[in-house]
């Protein structure tokens, strides 16, 4: 009987083995990611366009959501504005290679969460992404000018720095657009090797044990 609560045990612990990198993973727009952390500055997206870029950690994860303090058209009137993820190609966005993107309609200042989760975006293990918003949308900094996406509990991605383009290629920016983005696991948890072993040894034993009987 101790054996079975064993083998128990361990496909509980197996069951429950979920990655802790699911959630917030970078943001400067709070821990939940929906703060409006911005200082009333923006960049308008017609003027110079601009992509926040991003390192993901170790594990392949699905992408959720992605925020941002936006402007789109001034009340009663909105503007739908569209949020696209693309590929990195030597350090910036590169030209074809958005992989995804999602609409809302914006109207003032506000603080605008775009929904991935029903698109099936896997961001793949220690991979470079970028995200930019359609020229139809102004871009609201943070408070400070300087303050980056930061790294949440749990998560091992990293921020990759911010690029603008006026129209004759990225460059380096400074100025840090108000930024959050969110993931959970791609698939049902996978059991770590350890608790693998345990399972099947937990088994065998309990195994061997009703054979003697």
């Amino acid at each position: 009987m101790k054996l079975f609560k064993i083998f128990a045990i361990a496909a509980l612990a197996m069951v429950s083995s979920v990655s802790a990198e699911a959630g917030v993973q970078l943001s400067n727009m709070g821990s939940n990611g929906i703060t409006d952390t911005s200082l009333g500055s923006n960049q308008d997206q017609n003027q110079i366009r601009q992509a926040v870029g991003f390192t993901t950690g170790t594990n392949n994860l699905k992408l959720d959501s992605i925020s941002a303090v936006l402007f789109g058209a001034s009340s009663p009137n909105t503007a739908n504005v569209t949020l696209s993820l693309f590929a990195s190609a030597g350090g910036n966005p590169a030209p074809m290679g958005m992989i995804a993107e999602v609409s809302r309609a914006v109207g003032e200042r506000s603080v605008q969460t775009f929904d991935f989760s029903g698109s099936n975006v896997v961001l793949s293990a220690n991979t470079t992404y970028y995200v930019v918003i359609s020229t139809n949308a102004s871009w609201y900094r943070t408070q400070p000018d300087n303050n980056d996406p930061a790294v949440l509990a749990g998560s091992d991605w990293s921020f990759f720095g911010v690029k603008g383009n006026a129209g004759s290629g990225w460059f380096n920016q400074t100025e840090r657009p108000t930024f959050a983005i969110s993931s959970s696991d791609q698939t049902a948890a996978v059991p770590e090797p350890a608790l693998t072993s345990l399972l099947c040894l937990s088994g065998i034993a309990l195994i061997r044990r009703r054979m003697k009987k």
